[in-house]
């Protein structure tokens, strides 16, 4: 078998780096952007599942939309990119790679970025949670007042239950205490397979 020299084989050459250029760069991480967009979906509020399955990813190329539709969350999966894409996402002014969103009607109540009357809950579809998710983090408590943050409980004078199915500040907290440890198990994880 006759042996490829450089000139010969510099397609194949091409190649290998784009694929090389693609999983040492994209894939590490697209797998974090997965990654976080799960364990968004598992930290947040998930009462008919619409807020969980609003998340979504953009790539320099597309963007992968949740469904927006009601249900237990589900996964978002980015598409493959080549070498190529990426080295020109990397090129461009925005050098972002991925980028996550919510968008939900409702998101920025959902992460607790503004404050809402209790008319918010007055137009909820129905008075208990309709996932199992929800169902598993819902906490009852006193009234709630009559101005507050979604994940606020209690408080209030009148006799109506005020409840949650996630914490108060639960998108902060998520981004200051695990963002960094998801963006490190994934690509610790990507580094190992791609060099072992």
């Amino acid at each position: 078998m006759a042996r490829k020299g450089f000139w010969k084989g510099g397609i194949n050459l091409l190649e290998e780096l784009d694929r090389v250029a693609a999983t040492t760069v994209y894939n590490g991480p697209k797998r974090v952007a997965e990654r976080v967009v799960r364990e968004l979906q598992q930290a947040g509020p998930s009462w008919t599942g619409k807020f969980s399955n609003s998340w979504q990813i953009q790539t320099p190329t597309t963007t992968v939309r949740g469904t927006g539709q009601m249900g237990e969350p589900r996964p978002l999966i980015t598409p493959p990119l080549t070498g190529r894409q990426v080295t020109k996402s990397f090129l461009s002014t925005d050098s972002v790679v991925f980028r996550i969103s919510n968008n939900a009607p409702h998101a920025l109540e959902a992460i607790d970025a503004v404050q809402h009357d209790r008319q918010y809950y007055a137009r909820r579809l129905t008075s208990a949670p309709q996932t199992a998710l929800g169902r598993q983090k819902w906490e009852l408590d006193a009234p709630r007042s009559q101005l507050s943050y979604r994940g606020q409980i209690g408080g209030g004078a009148d006799g109506l239950n005020s409840s949650r199915t996630a914490p108060l500040d639960w998108f902060a907290t998520y981004a200051s205490a695990n963002l960094g440890r998801a963006v490190q198990v994934e690509m610790d994880s990507a580094l190992r397979r791609r060099f072992s």
